[in-house]
């Protein structure tokens, strides 16, 4: 969110040198200023105006109740602020639109994520191989981050890490919950769980067949989860030149439907039954 503004701000906090917990009087909400040397000098309650270097953060509560800036920051050392902010420019620079909000669920995970490593607490991430596989753009970001991490921090984060960071820089992409991007890797990795134990054989994650499976049931659920219609009615095809494929997929439309809440187009079971036939060959 670059750019400058004529707001008056009030200092609520500073956090160092290049950060300051504010209350944005016209919006009436507090936010966060990143910027190189905002914070120096600066005095609680001093009214100032943002220039155009200095970027602007609204306060996200993880937690949902309604805490104060300063409580949702309590304990969070501004470096990983300042370096999740980095992560954001980045994400943005790569890939487009960005909402910046993601600033403080991300620094507070990297915060702990790098307390958890440096304790020799490994936290196994069960999706780290989908979510590579998913969404390969926020992953390779992902990795950049853990290079500047480690940086900052001295701490190498593990890969099960850097895909709960893809998930973050997923969530902003998407401009959803975090919880949202979970849900579409937690209902894939059940899809693929139920394809594997139907063929009796695992599924290479490596192949280009897998990542075009995988591809296929994201834009699935996708469409499913915003009620977007299939043009393509390829149904009567797939039952009959791939029953046993078309019978499964519609086992796990049915699955997707009650996993998502949200009605499955007849359409999809085709489509499905085909992919999952192709990963016979």
């Amino acid at each position: 969110m670059g750019g400058g503004d004529s707001r008056v701000y009030r200092v609520i906090k500073v956090l160092n040198n290049n950060g300051v917990l504010v209350y944005d009087i016209k919006r009436e909400e507090e936010a966060i200023l990143l910027g190189n040397g905002i914070g120096f000098g600066k005095r609680v309650n001093e009214r100032f105006e943002r220039d155009e270097n200095t970027k602007r953060y609204t306060i996200v509560d993880r937690e949902e109740k309604k805490r104060t800036g300063r409580q949702v920051l309590s304990g969070m050392d501004p470096e990983f602020l300042e370096l999740a902010g980095r992560i954001v420019d980045l994400a943005k620079a790569e890939l487009g639109e960005l909402n910046p909000n993601i600033l403080i669920p991300l620094a507070d995970h990297i915060a702990v994520a790098v307390e958890r490593m440096q304790n020799g607490i490994l936290l196994k991430n069960p999706f780290h191989g989908d979510i590579r596989i998913l969404y390969p753009e926020e992953y390779k970001i992902a990795l950049k981050s853990r290079d500047m991490v480690q940086e900052v921090s001295g701490c190498a984060l593990c890969q099960d890490e850097v895909g709960y960071i893809a998930l973050h820089i997923r969530a902003g992409r998407m401009d959803e919950a975090l919880e949202e991007s979970l849900q579409m890797v937690t209902v894939i990795r059940m899809v693929a769980a139920m394809v594997e134990e139907a063929l009796g054989q695992k599924l290479d994650p490596h192949s280009f067949m897998f990542e075009r499976f995988m591809a296929h049931l994201r834009y699935l659920v996708v469409r499913i989860r915003d009620g977007e219609p299939i043009a393509l009615d390829m149904d009567e095809y797939a039952r009959t030149q791939f029953p046993q494929s078309y019978e499964l997929a519609g086992r796990i439309c049915a699955r997707l439907g009650e996993e998502l809440h949200k009605p499955v187009p007849r359409e999809a079971i085709g489509h499905l039954g085909i992919h999952i036939e192709r990963l016979k060959i």
